[in-house]
């Protein structure tokens, strides 16, 4: 049996019974920053955001649902008043639990009382290498202020992690973004930007093909040589024939432990979302649509009888490039992307490299939005389907 069936039969295996190990829980919309890119305009809280009492039941309805892992995001999840309540009551709950931060307001106290709370990580926001691409996207005096977080969060003995959102305005300074996190002891997560928030229309700044084919060769180069737990990336393709290069491409995801297979986008096998309101979705990026509250339902209820969710993982239902490539069990595609550019959650990534020609790799033009309104409700947009 060569490898593609291997990935194929594992891949199986797992959605046979997918358990929601991972969950993002953006707590609030509120920020104390005004990036000019954040992909979910944060800023003032929703009216209607979950009150402590609620956003712990909700912790109790995850824990219960066997969910192994917690990161709080936001909107900035340390303007909330009771963030270190709610982590430290989810690290007793929950195996481990993270917050995701911009960073700005994390001083040396803070820092003592996230890891007080039992949380295991901390990541970051770093927009480039040095401070004027930083602070040209998130604010002056932005950059220092993360430099400072970095080295209270390692103070305390907590886990660093740096987010890097690439885009044509720092795409060129990746080599130095990795080795500003192994100078501050901090992994580095790559995730791309994407034209929505306030950086909607922002379409030219979307990676080439070509750029992203060679940022995903020089982050597996990288995982090879300083491993795999020190460098992640959104996208899992892989990118050669090459069994090594296979192997080390599920790596980010089988070195958490969390997992025995690498499935590409985890969406609906191991993960979901869950916002400020308690609304559950397929993920951040797909924020519009949800399929459940958890306000009134069970996670597990959600996990095994939505529909929407045994259509996403059922792979062969894509359309497309990913419907057709032989690497669709361990990628998939970004489902976000596909709903994007092409109107449709299952059509192919069109941002995707693989068995393009050099001059489709440079072509931006198809970098244009067909999206169709996501019905608010995707649970009742599946039953009708």
């Amino acid at each position: 049996m060569n490898f593609l069936d291997i990935t194929k039969k594992k891949y199986y295996e797992a959605v046979k019974n997918p358990t929601p190990l991972i969950v993002g829980f953006s707590i609030t919309q509120a920020c104390n920053l005004r990036c000019k890119l954040c992909g979910v305009s944060a800023g003032e809280p929703f009216s209607d955001e979950l009150t402590t009492a609620e956003a712990k039941s909700i912790i109790d309805n995850l824990s219960d649902a066997g969910v192994l892992h917690l990161s709080f995001g936001g909107g900035e999840p340390t303007v909330r008043k009771d963030i270190i309540q709610l982590a430290s009551f989810a690290s007793r709950r929950i195996e481990s639990v993270g917050i995701v931060s911009n960073g700005f307001s994390i001083d040396s106290q803070m820092a003592w009382e996230i890891a007080n709370a039992g949380v295991k990580h901390v990541m970051v926001s770093l927009d480039g290498s040095d401070q004027k691409t930083h602070d040209a996207n998130r604010g002056r005096g932005s950059y220092d202020r993360v430099i400072k977080a970095l080295k209270h969060i390692k103070d305390v003995q907590l886990q660093a992690r740096i987010s890097f959102t690439i885009s044509q305005t720092n795409y060129n300074q990746l080599p130095e973004m990795i080795e500003l996190a192994q100078k501050y002891g901090a992994s580095l997560n790559v995730q791309e930007f994407f034209p929505k928030g306030r950086g909607e229309g922002k379409n030219s700044l979307i990676l080439t093909r070509k750029q992203r084919r060679d940022m995903q060769r020089l982050l597996f180069e990288t995982q090879n040589r300083i491993g795999a737990r020190r460098i992640g990336f959104e996208n899992r393709y892989i990118t050669s024939e090459d069994k090594k290069t296979q192997k080390v491409c599920c790596n980010t995801a089988l070195s958490s432990g969390f997992y025995d297979f690498c499935v590409g986008c985890f969406t609906g096998i191991y993960s979901l979302f869950v916002s400020p309101k308690g609304e559950v979705r397929l993920c951040g990026g797909l924020g519009e649509g949800k399929i459940g509250n958890l306000k009134n339902k069970s996670l597990a209820d959600i996990w095994k009888n939505s529909e929407i969710l045994k259509k996403i993982r059922d792979r062969e239902k894509l359309t497309g490039r990913c419907g057709k490539c032989a690497y669709r069990y361990i990628c998939g595609g970004c489902r976000k992307n596909a709903y994007y550019f092409k109107g449709d959650i299952f059509a192919e990534d069109p941002l995707c490299w693989r068995g393009r020609t050099e001059e489709e790799l440079e072509d931006t033009s198809s970098y244009t939005s067909n999206k169709i309104p996501l019905c608010k409700d995707l649970e009742q947009a599946a039953a009708i389907a």
